[in-house]
């Protein structure tokens, strides 16, 4: 059992990182996670978003589609390598302010306050910005695009995640869905 007391989100969360069941402990408290599963992806279909995900190379729509999950951890820093079939999503999450998680895309850092619920981890966006270098230009929500994400446990190294990305012009961008299984860390 790895529970790190001074992972990125177990100071994120507080004494609420104890409500997480314990695969998500895994997943945000190991120094380094692989996982694979399979995920329904799907695009929207609306011309702006279908611009938005064309220009930001997000995965293409697929009832069922191999996926893998890489996460490096640094001191105050994550690097999350998601791979959808050949699409490769790099993000970069690290900490804001008071306790606001950051997760950077390319040139928009989207910001989240956390919350467990339920052994679940819920994340509720509270803000966008457009980033130029160290230049920070926060995007009105009638522009930024909104994430709706979710993870749950499943089984002890399995565990269910729900992302949903809509821009307000066009509606979802994006969705996926599915289990990731936790693979065992090399010795």
């Amino acid at each position: 059992m790895t529970r790190s007391s001074g992972s990125l989100y177990s100071r994120l969360l507080g004494p609420a990182w104890a409500q997480l069941a314990e695969p998500l402990h895994v997943l945000h408290g190991s120094s380094a996670v692989r996982a694979h599963g399979r995920f329904r992806v799907e695009r929207g279909r609306h011309p702006v978003a279908a611009l938005v995900a064309g220009l930001m190379r997000l995965p293409r729509t697929a009832a069922a589609v191999d996926t893998r999950l890489v996460i490096t951890r640094g001191d105050d820093v994550e690097l999350w390598s998601r791979t959808f079939d050949n699409r490769r999503l790099e993000t970069r999450q690290y900490v804001v302010g008071d306790a606001v998680l950051a997760e950077r895309f390319g040139a928009i850092e989207y910001r989240f306050r956390l919350e467990a619920s339920d052994g679940s981890l819920l994340f509720h966006q509270v803000g966008a910005a457009l980033m130029v270098g160290s230049l920070r230009m926060r995007l009105p929500a009638i522009c930024a695009p909104a994430i709706d994400a979710r993870e749950g446990p499943v089984s002890a190294r399995r565990v269910a995640v729900s992302v949903r990305i809509d821009v307000p012009a066009g509606g979802r961008v994006l969705s996926y869905d599915g289990v990731i299984d936790i693979e065992e860390s090399p010795a």
